[in-house]
């Protein structure tokens, strides 16, 4: 039986999925809820979801709760010090969310951020591909 990925998901993928299960996040949270693929998150991408979803987005209220149920992996919060080292790569409020990625050694991250984690001096600088959902599909689960 080969590995099964370990993916450590954005709060806009989360959302994508949410919100378009037949889109690319759709099919990649159909996989963490069929245990095909291991989520992984960080109690900030909790926060900003669960602040998140009752302002923008109350109808996917249920669905999140359902997605929590899985469970996804839950990082630790991550050192003052892991997050100046991420704020260093990522000079953004992403910064702690970078830096629980970088702690939980996923096989990739997956979002929709693309101004901030895509820029080259992020992907360079992490041990794992940053992807959209659609570049995730096509580099891990319809690759032939």
């Amino acid at each position: 039986m080969p590995k099964k990925l370990k993916i450590f998901l954005d709060t806009s993928a989360i959302l994508a999925g949410l919100n378009s299960p037949t889109g690319a996040a759709g099919v990649i949270l159909a996989a963490c809820f069929a245990k095909q693929i291991i989520p992984i998150v960080s109690p900030d991408v909790i926060e900003e979801a669960a602040r998140n979803i009752p302002l923008k987005f109350p109808a996917l209220t249920t669905s999140w709760q359902s997605f929590l149920l899985i469970p996804p992996n839950v990082t630790k919060n991550p050192t003052l010090k892991q997050v100046r080292i991420a704020y260093n790569i990522l000079p953004t409020s992403d910064a702690p969310i970078l830096a629980s990625a970088i702690l939980a050694k996923p096989d990739a991250l997956i979002t929709w951020n693309t101004r901030h984690f895509l820029r080259k001096e992020v992907i360079e600088a992490v041990n794992f591909p940053i992807l959209t959902p659609g570049d995730f599909l096509h580099k891990f689960l319809y690759k032939q």
